[in-house]
């Protein structure tokens, strides 16, 4: 039976609730201590100075991982939320700033990050010189959780958004082309079309990519079954462009991406698409709660980009 609840959680902290939350998301005590930053005895230990104060058992240990308690999987949501309340207390007690200075945790997404960094980083540093910025690379799941969890500040993916809580800003769109070999006979087309890529030959990233979700939905409803299963699998864009380099298949690619390509090596040929309207649009994500919206609009507008057609090499305001 578990024992009676304290007359007072004077002794519970946040930093107590954020070893919860971190145990809880990892399933391991061990990974959860190094995440913390903190021996796992010593986490262990705070873990059950939670427990005893909240009269009940959060976790189950075993050799195999740990899991929540019924009782526990019950309270996290609690946790999570006193947690997210804290966060926002700071934000707004911090919301005063009328310039972004000091740190701030930007989050990318793979497809992007290599093309699209030196000019971030250019306007940045030209713009808010006194930016400390962290950056963390990933895919769009795991910068969505990190935005609400309070990891990151800002992140840059395309849009749309897929969680509730979040607002966005376009930023630039950038369009596909497709890459194929030069021996392909799409190779020899002007433009190509959308139905163009219900093809046996074409190359996907690996799940979890939203550049990946994005070809699948460009194949159709009618498309074979190999873009979710059945064809090659790339875990980057460049190495998509390796593939189709060496003849395995056909990809689609970004704009910047494709821009990128300084090797000339004249094995595969970027083709434009017909409609200009297939491609994505990328944008700037931050909490909806955050009380530097205002600097973040601004951060947003000189981002703001075009990017030029296909067959040039730049992208510019």
């Amino acid at each position: 039976m578990a024992s009676p609840p304290p007359h007072s959680l004077a002794g519970l902290t946040l930093r107590d609730l954020d070893y919860v939350l971190t145990v809880s998301r990892t399933g391991h005590f061990g990974r959860a201590a190094r995440l913390c930053g903190v021996s796992q005895p010593g986490l262990s230990e705070q873990i059950r100075k939670v427990e005893s104060l909240l009269g009940c058992t959060l976790f189950e240990r075993g050799r195999r991982g740990t899991r929540p308690t019924e009782r526990g999987a019950a309270l996290i949501p609690f946790v999570e939320r006193i947690v997210r309340d804290a966060h926002i207390l700071m934000e707004q007690a911090h919301g005063t700033a009328h310039d972004l200075a000091g740190p701030l945790a930007l989050g990318i997404i793979p497809t992007l990050a290599p093309y699209y960094m030196p000019i971030l980083l250019q306007r940045l540093r030209a713009a808010h010189p006194d930016i400390a910025l962290r950056l963390t690379e990933d895919r769009t799941t795991e910068l969505t959780r990190q935005l609400l969890d309070y990891t990151l500040d800002i992140a840059i993916a395309a849009l749309p958004v897929p969680e509730p809580g979040i607002t966005t800003v376009p930023l630039f769109f950038e369009p596909f082309r497709l890459l194929v070999p030069r021996a392909h006979p799409l190779a020899a087309k002007s433009a190509l079309s959308a139905a163009d890529l219900d093809s046996a030959d074409l190359i996907l990233l690996d799940a979890g990519h939203c550049l990946r979700d994005q070809t699948v939905s460009l194949c159709g409803p009618a498309a074979p079954p190999h873009p979710d299963l059945d064809g090659p699998i790339a875990t980057s864009v460049e190495m998509l462009r390796y593939m189709v380099d060496a003849g395995e298949g056909i990809a689609v690619m970004p704009e910047l991406a494709v821009n990128a390509d300084t090797g000339a090596r004249g094995f595969s040929r970027a083709m434009p698409f017909a409609s200009p309207d297939i491609g994505r649009t990328i944008g700037l994500w931050w909490r909806a709660t955050d009380p530097r919206a205002p600097l973040f609009g601004q951060l947003a507008r000189e981002l703001t980009m075009t990017i030029k057609a296909p067959g040039t090499k730049k992208a510019e305001r």
